[in-house]
């Protein structure tokens, strides 16, 4: 306990002295950035006292935190060459994996926004992101190639390590996706047709300025994104954490699905607009604010899905899982995520239908019919996925049995959520409306609830009688047979015990006591029992 908290406190220690240097260093890099474009056309060139007081500040702070830093650093491998545990602790990589991941989290976005800010205007002062994010991912640097001086494989360690990977990748796919849709899109944009087209297009369909756009500034700033997040993955590649990676890395692919469905969701929009009489102008696919934007979600959902399926076949090559059960397991995420896409389009085409019946405020336009139509048709994949899972079960059930019974319950279990929550809220809709205190636009909220109770029915009652048919509830619930009762057990009796011999022996040798070598041999010589006094 007394060295743990020794520890403790040379971490703390050493932690806060490092971010105290970094930022040291972060207003060394304002002062000196100041003196760079980067300051835009409207901030001023640094006086000379706005000059000498960070310079005096960051002289200060360096030398306090490197004499008392680099003493409990000193201090820090002090201990870890007299107790060799030390280098693996949890407390040593609880700090340096938190504190990495916090200065990554920080550092990588700011710095996204400064390239953001470069790549669609160069007026805008960005020194202080700048100076802050570099501090941050310097800081993240240190730590980071101090964690790398002990790795570890196991134990408490280990978790904190494979928290800082897994969640910081997760966070900068996040991070990923927004300024993937700012800057892909003008990329795709300018490539095609030109600033000159470009510009033209603008004005003719926008009001307001139009925006202008730094081709190589929209570049670095979606390899600046991409790279930390396929970074982070290399690092986990050859992690065996079976059970958190796999889940993580179709968690991932999941999302990536998703935006190819949005992606395709737009594209039969624009393909059945022409079918229902609707126009369709430049400005609606392309430009500044774009309606049928079908390339930024598309790309997105390509590219992500793309990099989880080769880190997943890499998962494969390491034994993590069979090739033939990887496959079946992205075929039913794929089948289920287009399922979803399916039946919210046929919920819709059932509320645009009750929204026909009872046209409150107004009967459903051409828009609403397009948009169910293109659900349906995006998630289409759904059923020739789901038969392939079915055929598959019915020709090797050991390997597709996990995969088929996760799709049909999942389809199951959204089937009951749609039944109950559209049930109840055609029925809270409904009887306000009967008590005399409706809520706001209560016809539309019951015809909605009532689409999704519909549906619900619908997938409840396909899939529950699948899953009864297909026996894939049997094997969920562990049953124990009882014993039979009144049947007595007779006991086992040892071989050395069949004899006299075997008997006088085992007492002999105090294995049995007396009691027990006296009844054994009444029994074998089916002499009477004589009654104790």
């Amino acid at each position: 306990m007394a060295r743990n908290l020794y520890r403790f406190y040379l971490y703390v220690v050493f932690i806060a002295l490092l971010i105290f240097a970094a930022v040291g260093l972060g207003q060394l890099l304002n002062t000196v950035l100041a003196f760079t474009p980067l300051r835009g056309l409207y901030a001023n060139v640094p006086t000379q006292a706005e000059v000498v007081q960070p310079v005096v500040f960051v002289t200060v702070s360096w030398i306090a935190a490197g004499l008392l830093g680099g003493l409990h650093y000193w201090l820090i491998r002090r201990d870890m060459r007299h107790d060799p545990t030390a280098s693996t602790s949890a407390i040593r990589l609880f700090f340096l994996n938190i504190t990495e991941a916090c200065s990554v989290l920080v550092g990588v976005p700011v710095m996204g926004m400064v390239i953001s800010s470069l790549a669609f205007s160069s007026d805008t002062n960005v020194v202080g992101a700048a100076s802050g994010s570099i501090a941050a991912l310097m800081l993240a640097l240190v730590l980071e190639l101090e964690r790398r001086r002990t790795p570890v494989t196991k134990g408490v360690a280990m978790v904190f390590q494979r928290i800082h990977f897994y969640g910081v990748q997760i966070i900068l796919l996040l991070f990923l996706t927004p300024n993937w849709f700012t800057s892909f899109r003008p990329l795709v944009d300018i490539l095609l047709f030109g600033r000159k087209g470009l510009l033209e297009s603008c004005q003719f369909g926008t009001e307001g300025p139009c925006p202008t756009y730094n081709i190589f500034g929209l570049i670095c700033l979606l390899l600046w994104f991409a790279v930390f997040w396929i970074g982070y993955g290399l690092m986990i590649r050859k992690d065996n954490a079976r059970l958190l990676r796999l889940i993580l890395h179709h968690v991932g692919f999941a999302y990536g699905i998703g935006f190819v469905l949005a992606g395709l969701y737009y594209v039969f929009q624009l393909v059945l607009l022409p079918l229902f009489g609707e126009t369709l102008a430049f400005k609606d696919v392309l430009g500044p604010s774009p309606r049928y934007d079908f390339v930024s979600p598309l790309t997105l959902g390509l590219f992500i899905s793309v990099i989880y399926y080769i880190w997943l076949r890499a998962a494969t090559k390491q034994g993590l899982i069979e090739q033939a059960v990887l496959y079946l397991i992205e075929c039913t995420v794929t089948a289920v995520l287009s399922a979803a896409v399916f039946w919210r389009g046929i919920g819709y085409i059932l509320y645009n239908a009750l929204h026909t019946v009872s046209p409150i405020p107004a009967s459903p336009d051409a828009q609403a019919w397009i948009s169910s139509i293109a659900f349906i048709v995006a998630g289409l994949e759904y059923v020739p996925l789901g038969f392939y899972l079915y055929r598959r079960n019915a020709l090797d059930p050991v390997v597709t049995a996990g995969p088929r019974r996760g799709f049909v319950l999942a389809l199951l279990g959204g089937g009951i959520l749609a039944f109950a929550i559209g049930g109840a809220t055609a029925l809270y809709a409904w009887a306000t409306a009967v008590f005399g205190s409706p809520i706001p636009d209560w016809q539309q909220v019951a015809q909605i609830g009532l689409a999704a109770f519909i549906v619900g029915v619908i997938l409840v009652g396909v899939y529950l009688w699948i899953a009864i048919r297909e026996h894939l509830f049997s094997g969920l619930i562990r049953r124990t047979t009882p014993a039979a009762a009144g049947v007595p057990v007779a006991p086992q009796v040892p071989e050395q015990l069949s004899t006299i011999e075997g008997v006088l022996g085992a007492l002999l040798a105090n294995k049995i006591t007396q009691d027990e070598a006296a009844t054994r041999l009444h029994a074998l010589t089916n002499a009477p029992v004589e009654a104790r006094k």
